[in-house]
C-alpha cells in the first residue's frame, strides 16, 4: 500500500473517529423524553466491537428511522490489518448504504430481530496466481489492489434499555461484483459480515 494511500485511511479514520465522539457526545446529552408515536428516536449512531477485536479495525454505522419498522443507514468500515493476517477480511475499505427493516412485534421503537440489504464500495487486496503451476504447488504472481461494488443482506437482533444504549449482533454475507479473470479477486468472491455493535439511539 503506498504512502499516499496510507495517509488517506489514516485521515479517514481520524475524521470517522471525531463524527462518532461528537456525535455520541450529541447524543448522551439529550434530556429522555416519553416513549411515545411522537417522541420515538429519530437516528442512531454505532460502533462495532467485533471488528476492533478480531482485525483489529473499526466499523461506524449511521442509521436514520423512517418509521417504528423501517429504517436507512450508512455503515464506513476501515481495515487496519493491513497485511490482512487474519484472513479474515481482505478489505481495506467499505462504505456500505443499507435499507433495514424490522419484525419484532409489539415493538415501537426500531429494535428486535431485522434484515438488512446493503451496497457497498470496497477496496482491498488480492493475490494474483501462477496458472501454469498445479494447486499444491502455487506461487504467489504479486498482489493486486482492486476497488470496486459489493452487495449482500444481514439478519441480526438489537436490544434497546430505557436510556437508549443499544446492543446489537448481526451475521450475514457480501458478495463482490467482479469478473472472474486473471485480473480479479475470483478465489474470494464472497466474504463474511460478522458485527457486535453498541450505540445511542437521539
Amino acid at each position: 500500500m503506498s504512502a499516499n494511500l496510507s495517509l488517506s485511511v489514516q485521515k479517514i479514520t481520524l475524521t470517522l473517529f471525531a463524527c462518532f465522539f461528537v456525535l455520541f457526545h450529541h447524543a448522551t446529552a439529550q434530556t429522555p423524553q416519553p416513549q411515545d408515536s411522537l417522541s420515538l428516536p429519530k437516528q442512531e449512531l454505532r460502533l462495532d466491537i467485533f471488528q476492533l477485536i478480531v482485525l483489529p479495525g473499526i466499523d461506524i454505522s449511521y442509521e436514520r428511522f423512517i418509521d417504528e419498522v423501517s429504517s436507512w443507514g450508512v455503515s464506513g468500515f476501515i481495515n487496519f490489518d493491513s497485511g490482512f493476517d487474519e484472513g479474515y477480511r481482505y478489505q481495506s475499505f467499505e462504505l456500505s448504504p443499507y435499507y433495514r427493516l424490522y419484525f419484532s412485534q409489539g415493538r415501537r421503537n426500531n429494535g428486535g430481530f431485522f434484515i438488512q440489504p446493503f451496497f457497498s464500495l470496497v477496496n482491498g487486496e488480492f493475490y494474483r496466481y501462477h496458472d501454469d503451476l498445479p494447486y499444491y504447488d502455487a506461487q504467489y504472481d504479486q498482489e493486486v489492489d482492486f476497488i470496486g461494488l459489493a452487495g449482500g443482506a444481514l439478519i441480526g437482533h438489537k436490544w434497546i434499555n430505557r436510556k437508549k444504549y443499544t446492543f446489537e449482533i448481526h451475521t450475514g454475507v457480501g458478495r463482490y461484483f467482479v469478473g472472474k479473470t486473471s485480473d480479479s479477486y475470483a478465489s474470494n468472491t464472497a466474504y463474511p459480515r460478522i458485527n457486535f455493535t453498541i450505540g445511542k439511539q437521539f
